[in-house]
This record gives C-alpha cells, sequence and structure tokens, in this order.
C-alpha cells in the first residue's frame, strides 16, 4: 500500500489536491503523503511497534486518513471504531487489537476513552484531532495514565525519528502482510476483527476501477462520509483516489463532509465538491428521494406538467437502458436527461457524477426505480468486509435494477445449494479470490468456519444467478431466515422492501414469525431528528395519510393510519407464495430505528436480534 502511495507522491500529478478538509484546508498529494510520513514517525516514537494497531475513533478527516496511513506506513495496522460506540464496545476494539495509540476526533470521543483507559496497560497515547485543547484531570494528576496529545503536538513528536528508522519499517512489510482491521458491525455478539492485507487493498481498488471503466473516464472527486471504520468507505475514500493517480494517470481529490453531514449538510458538501463518483447506503438514497419528492410536490401549473414529462422520459431511458430491456430508448429521452442533470441532480450535487453506487445493505427498486425518472441510474454493488468490499458491481453500460451485477474481474464465485434450506437454482453466495480476507484476528474458529479448505468464502447470504445474464440477485440471509412453527423457511428482507413498496409513509418495518405460528410485523414511522434521537412529530410522507395527524402516538390509534397499513399488508399478502408467508397482525412503534438507538449498525443494517429483545413486550403483545 505504501508503494503505491510513494507512487502517487513521486508522479506527475503530486502537485495536484488530494484532500479538501471540510474547513476548506486543501493538501497536494505530495502534502499527503508528507504529513503521512510525519504521522507514521510520530507513531513509532509513542512506541508503536510491528503488528501492533492504531485505533482511530471520530469522523471523516484528513487525519483519520493520515492515521491510518500512518499505522501503516510503521509497520502497524489501522482499526477503526464507530463514533456511535459505548466506551465497553471501544475497550473491546483496543484490547482485541493490540492498540498502542488511539486517535480520537473531538473531547466526546476522547471521555469515551478516557473512562477505559485505566483498564488499557498496552495503551500508551490517545491523540485527538479537530480540537485544539482538551480536559483530563486524571492525567495531570497519573502519568501512568496513556498519555493525551493534540494533534498538533502529536506530530512533532516525529522530529526525532530518523528516515532511516521509518525506511526500515516500510522495506520490511510484504504484500501478504495485514494493514488494516475492518471490525464486523456486530449485529451479533462482539464484532470480529477482519485482517485485510495490503495485496487485498491494492488488488481490489485496480479491479474494481478496471470494472467500470467510467469511473477513470475524467478526474475522480469524491466525499467522504460514511463511517471510516467500514470497508467500502476506506476502498471509495483511500485506497481508490491513489490508485487512479498511479494506474490511470487520473487527478483524484477527497472532500470531507462535516460531521453533521447525515443530519443535512451532506448535500452542501456534494454541491460544492460536485463529485464524479458518489457511493452511498440505501437511506442517504431515500433521504435525497424524499426531499426531491417533497420539492416536486410544490410545483404546479406548466412546470408540473413539464416535470411530469422529463421524468417519464427518463423513466423511459432508464427501462432502455437495463439488461434484457424490452422497449427501446424514447424519442426526446436524452433530452430528458440533460433537462434532469441540470435541475434534480444539479439540486443534491450531483451534475457531474458519472457512477452512482449504493450498497453494505439491501435497496428497495422502488427506490432505484424514482431514481430513474430523474435520470440516475443508480448502480447496486454487493460484497462484505471479509473479501475487501465489492465481490459483484453493476457497470454503467451493463445493469439492472435489483441486482448485484457481475463479478469484478479475477474472483470466482459460486453458490452452495443446501437441500431443504434453499430454493431452486438458489444457494449460499460463496466467492474466492484476491481479495479474500487473511482471516479474523485471534479468531481460528470462525476463520475456518468462513472460509473453506478450497480457499471458498462462505458469505451466509442466499442469492441466485441469472444464468442468461451472469448477473446476482441476493434473496436473504440463512441467519435470518424465519422458521415458522409449521417449518417453511421465509427469508424477511424481501417481505420487508415489499411492504415498504406499498407502503411509502413508513420509515422501516421489521418481519417477526420465527418459531411462530403466524407472521406479524414492527412498523416505524417518519420522525423529526433531534440531535440522536427524534421527536414524537411526524415528517415527510408519514404526513400524508392523514393530515390531522403530526405525532406518532396519534397515528397510532388513528383509524386512517390503522386502514392504511391494512391495505398495505393485503395487497403484499395477495402477492405471497404461501400463506405461511403472509403478515397477519402489526404494531407502530413509538420510535423509529437508528444507529444510537441500537437498532442499527453504523451500515444502516437492521440488527434483528436488537430489536427483537428490545421490543420483545410489543411482539408478544400480537401473540
Amino acid at each position: 500500500m505504501h508503494q503505491v502511495f510513494k507512487a502517487a507522491k513521486e508522479s506527475k500529478l503530486r502537485h495536484t489536491t488530494a484532500l479538501v478538509a471540510c474547513t476548506g484546508e486543501k493538501w497536494t498529494v505530495k502534502e499527503y503523503y508528507d504529513d503521512c510520513v510525519k504521522t507514521a514517525k510520530s507513531f513509532i516514537h509513542l512506541g508503536l511497534e510491528r503488528y501492533e494497531s492504531v485505533c482511530i475513533l471520530g469522523f471523516n478527516s484528513p487525519e483519520w486518513l493520515m492515521a491510518n496511513n500512518g499505522a501503516i506506513f510503521a509497520g502497524g495496522f489501522a482499526a477503526g471504531i464507530y463514533t456511535t460506540n459505548e466506551p465497553a464496545a471501544c475497550e473491546y476494539i483496543i484490547e482485541n487489537s493490540s492498540a498502542r495509540v488511539v486517535v480520537v476526533d473531538g473531547q466526546k470521543q476522547l471521555d469515551k476513552i478516557l473512562e477505559i483507559r485505566s483498564r488499557l496497560p498496552k495503551l500508551k497515547a490517545i491523540v485527538m484531532y479537530r480540537e485544539d485543547s482538551f480536559s483530563d484531570p486524571a492525567g495531570a494528576k497519573d502519568a501512568s495514565l496513556a498519555k493525551v496529545y493534540t494533534w498538533k503536538d502529536f506530530l512533532k513528536l516525529g522530529d526525532a525519528v530518523s528516515d532511516d528508522t521509518l525506511e526500515a519499517r516500510m522495506s520490511a512489510q510484504k504484500p501478504g502482510n495485514c494493514c488494516t482491521l475492518i471490525y464486523t458491525s456486530g449485529t451479533t455478539g462482539n464484532p470480529k476483527g477482519v485482517m485485510i492485507s495490503h495485496d487485498n487493498c491494492t488488488w481490489t481498488a485496480s479491479s474494481n476501477i478496471l470494472h467500470n471503466p467510467t469511473i477513470t473516464s475524467g478526474p475522480l472527486r469524491v466525499v467522504s462520509y460514511l463511517p471510516l471504520s467500514h470497508i467500502a468507505a476506506q476502498i471509495v475514500d483511500i485506497h481508490s483516489p491513489l490508485m487512479c493517480i498511479v494506474d490511470f494517470d487520473k487527478t483524484a481529490a477527497v472532500y470531507f463532509a462535516r460531521p453533521d453531514a447525515l443530519k443535512g449538510t451532506l448535500k452542501e458538501t456534494l454541491i460544492e465538491a460536485k463529485p464524479t463518483v458518489f457511493f452511498a447506503v440505501p437511506r442517504v438514497w431515500e433521504k435525497f428521494a424524499e426531499g426531491l419528492q417533497a420539492k416536486g410536490k410544490e410545483i404546479t401549473g406548466l412546470k408540473a406538467k413539464i416535470s411530469a414529462f422529463m421524468k417519464g422520459k427518463c423513466a423511459g431511458v432508464h427501462a432502455a437502458s437495463q439488461v434484457g430491456a424490452t422497449v427501446g430508448h424514447p424519442f426526446m429521452g436524452g433530452f430528458a436527461m440533460k433537462f434532469m442533470k441540470k435541475k434534480a441532480h444539479a439540486a443534491i450535487g450531483l451534475d457531474q457524477a458519472r457512477v452512482c453506487l449504493t450498497g453494505a445493505a439491501p435497496i428497495m427498486k422502488h427506490t432505484l426505480d424514482y431514481f430513474g425518472t430523474i435520470g440516475i441510474h443508480i448502480l447496486e454493488v454487493y460484497g462484505m468486509s471479509e473479501n475487501t468490499g465489492p465481490q459483484n458491481v453493476c457497470k454503467s453500460d451493463y445493469f439492472k435494477a435489483g441486482s448485484c451485477g457481475v463479478p469484478i474481474p479475477g474472483v470466482e464465485i459460486k453458490l452452495d445449494h443446501v437441500k431443504g434450506r434453499d430454493k431452486d437454482g438458489e444457494g449460499e453466495i460463496c466467492f474466492r479470490g484476491r481479495h479474500v480476507m487473511m482471516g479474523y484476528l485471534n479468531n481460528l474458529a470462525k476463520t475456518q468456519e468462513s472460509i473453506d479448505e478450497d480457499a471458498w468464502l462462505h458469505s451466509g447470504d442466499v442469492g441466485a444467478i441469472d444464468p442468461e445474464t451472469n448477473m446476482l440477485s441476493i434473496t436473504g440471509r440463512i441467519k435470518e431466515l424465519i422458521i415458522t412453527a409449521g417449518g417453511e423457511n421465509i427469508a424477511p428482507v424481501p417481505v420487508e422492501d415489499a411492504i415498504k413498496g406499498y407502503l411509502p409513509a413508513i420509515s422501516n418495518v421489521m418481519m417477526v414469525g420465527d418459531k411462530r405460528k403466524y407472521n406479524t410485523m414492527l412498523v416505524t414511522l417518519r420522525q423529526v431528528p433531534d440531535g440522536e434521537g427524534f421527536t414524537e412529530k411526524l415528517f415527510g410522507t408519514s404526513l400524508e395519510v392523514n393530515r390531522d395527524v403530526t405525532t406518532v402516538k396519534q397515528a397510532q390509534s388513528d383509524a386512517k393510519w390503522k386502514a392504511y397499513i391494512e391495505e398495505g399488508i393485503a395487497k403484499y399478502n395477495k402477492t405471497a407464495v404461501s400463506n405461511a408467508q403472509r403478515i397477519q397482525k402489526f404494531k407502530i412503534l413509538d420510535t423509529d430505528f437508528s444507529v444510537p438507538g441500537g437498532e442499527l449498525t453504523g451500515t444502516q443494517k437492521l440488527k434483528r436480534n436488537v430489536v427483537t429483545e428490545k421490543y420483545a413486550a410489543v411482539i408478544n403483545s400480537m401473540y
């Protein structure tokens, strides 16, 4: 990884912009590399040895990338921690990864580490960025505790470390050595540390770019806002830009969003940065859709008619552009696409985006179809931390809504069908290649469960591959299968997606029915955010069922809401393949699911076990 970075620093593009902080501060490729070197030297000065980690707990920033790369340069490895993690969860990762240093974002995250510091004897230092001062009364009194440094003071420590010392650390590294730990988001139990090698990172990033030449058909600009503790963000924000510079001779710049990006400011950064490639989890795309749809309802008269006409033409282009299309491109389709680029795309900062992607969690087809009506073809990505991110990806010229596309170059895929568990033509998705992880840190048993003797990584996901197009579709997850009291296996995600399609006014839904006589579901509505939680107030499409109902509490007892949800369930039940898959009852919960609430992972995956335990009384009341 450091060799690729060094090649970028020595390339003719070394003086082009590489990083743009949310404050506007910029780094060229050379300056970025040089600051990573300073960071590495400072880590060595603090006692970081080879094969020890630097944990990073904070929102995306240039310092996050420098800490990540500096740890790797110094012969250690970086381990990101989700900012929503509580102190106990942070402690587990710090101990499990043998962290010598923890880098934190401001006093709020620092306080989490200070709370557990006395129980971490290996920890030698805590480095804080974004803020220039900190409060550490206990540290001032006890010199045996890990010392806290500001980022500015930390960088000065490296002055005492020679270039030869760092060069020796860098030269000793091999492609197969671990450089990064990705801790799974832990939908069940403690997270596992996925060991990612140098070769995993560089090879996968390069193969993914080769898979879709549109990525490098011009300059690369990306916006960094998704958690960097997740592999998808690392491939997009760290490794792909370097590969674009070195292998494809294209400029590459990373713009950092503000820490409150997902609370509403992301759009401002997108409008400023004008990314050429944009990756978002489904919930982000859904929020954009809600905002655009709300704006669209304000349009009346002739403008509304023009908008409807253009959307119809763009929908035709979207349908005609997909693999297996049975319709041709509509007349004036190209004009409509250009019109939408100036209007709708520009409104969310995507008017220069050549590639728009989604992944990390399932996305509903009606969301993809909506963006098709405004001329944005969202390409689905399938993969996991254990295979360094991408496995199957839709391409700009080969995609189909609801499909995850074909394998990236150089990897293999197969379906492991188990009779009685899987439907005909389906099976557990397994893959093999240079993108597959080294294994789980300090967990040989789990590694052997995941990677078989023939080097196939078993994903735990169930899917089907279209024999004509070679495109993969995800149909469920083995561990999430609901086994009814009658013994029938049901994949809940397709059911939940179908119901959300019939009920656009709701926010989330979770199907319940494991070992039960019949299926029920928990429903949440769209609520106005309030800090890390929600207010009682409804917003967006949740206000459209009954204009007189403005709070969740009112909706829970409202006849129109009851009829609305029952109608959606009835529509779904008509399509259910068997009686065992039908939904019988539902309950509207008081609060929407969220990361701070514990129901969602950092990448918006549903923690079914947490929801089941948290709302056990509500669930039991339906049986």
